[in-house]
This record gives C-alpha cells, sequence and structure tokens, in this order.
C-alpha cells in the first residue's frame, strides 16, 4: 500500500482557510492509501463503487480534519474514514437487498453500540455485517419472549452464568434449569420462524 512521508506531507493549517490547491496536494498525497482500502476484494465494489466511495472518503476528510489531533495521526486518521465510508457504501448495498439491520451490538446495560471495527488483514465485513444482522434478529426475537425465559437465555448464553448458579438465583434444581433452558429456546427458535429465520 502506498503510505505517504508524513514529512512531506502538505502542512494541515492551511487546509483550514480552503484554498483549493492545498486540498488537491493533501488529497493526491493520500490517494494510493485511499485507494487501495476501497479495492478490497473484501468489499465486492465494482469500480464504480469504487469511485463513489473514493469520493466520499475526500469529502470526508475535507470534513473532519479540524478533528485531527496531530500531524502524526494523519495516516491512522485517513484510514479510519477509509473504512468507515467503505462500510457505510457496503451497509447501503446491503440494504438495497433487503438484508442489513445497522452494524452493531447491545452492550451491557442494554444500550446499542455501534461497532468500531478492525481494519486488519483478517477483517471480513461482509462477514461482520450478517453477523450483526443474525444478532439483531436475534435479539428482536429474544424481546418477544416471556420474562422468565428472556432472563434465563440472557444469564446463560450472554452472561455465562453456570447452571449451578441459575439453579441457586432461580431457587430450582440443576436438572430444571436445563428443561426449562430448553423450552424457552424451542419458543426462541418458533419466533424466529415467524420473522422468517430458520436459523
Amino acid at each position: 500500500m502506498n503510505t505517504p512521508d508524513i514529512s512531506k506531507l502538505p502542512s494541515v493549517n492551511p487546509l483550514h482557510a480552503g484554498d483549493d490547491r492545498d486540498w488537491d496536494d493533501f488529497l493526491t498525497s493520500f490517494d494510493g492509501v485511499i485507494r487501495a482500502i476501497v479495492a478490497w476484494p473484501k468489499w465486492h465494489f465494482d469500480f464504480h463503487t469504487q469511485e463513489d466511495v473514493i469520493q466520499t472518503i475526500k469529502v470526508g476528510i475535507i470534513q473532519s480534519l479540524d478533528r485531527l489531533q496531530s500531524k502524526g495521526a494523519l495516516q491512522a486518521f485517513v484510514r479510519k474514514i477509509c473504512v468507515n465510508r467503505c462500510i457505510d457504501m457496503l451497509r447501503k448495498k446491503l440494504r438495497e437487498q433487503n438484508r442489513l439491520v445497522p452494524l452493531g451490538n447491545w452492550n451491557e446495560d442494554g444500550e446499542w453500540e455501534e461497532v468500531d471495527v478492525a481494519t486488519g488483514a483478517e477483517f471480513d465485513p461482509v462477514a461482520i455485517l450478517q453477523r450483526s444482522e443474525r444478532a439483531a434478529l436475534l435479539l428482536k426475537a429474544l424481546a418477544r419472549l416471556d420474562a422468565p425465559c428472556q432472563s434465563l437465555i440472557r444469564e446463560f448464553y450472554m452472561n455465562g452464568v453456570s447452571y449451578r448458579e441459575l439453579a441457586q438465583r432461580h431457587n430450582i434444581s440443576v436438572n430444571t434449569v436445563g428443561s426449562r433452558l430448553s423450552r424457552c429456546l424451542d419458543k426462541l427458535r418458533e419466533v424466529l420462524q415467524q420473522e422468517g429465520d430458520p436459523r
């Protein structure tokens, strides 16, 4: 990947004044980085989509540059904008196919958090979005169950509470925990089938 030499980059300060030539020089210096990220095969973008994303990345850089803390953080700053804009485009494409819910997860307080994804070689945006879609569908189905089933499933599968501890918390036998979990999972499976996902 073409990584620009920080020492040779145009100064960030004049960019805030909006000089077109300074912006052109600055964006040109990062053109190789931007194009390399947008061209990742994992995105499955055709040529025209890549060009559209490149333009949104450049606009994003212009709009966000005032948040940059230091010139030394420029490369990470640009890479993050590239990845986030590519994810936005991937979301858009999957949403157009009616296959996507927002990328994120529920935190321990029950609040939705957007995912800030890594950009390493193992990063597969399609797989992450598909997992996110399935997780959101599962949580939606779980919310339709009665409170005891919701609690039992969350405690065991999401919080890792053991059978023994569940038995103590709910004042039941360990064997009863297993049978209740099994019945709750059957209910969850029925709801998922109603939602159109047999998995």
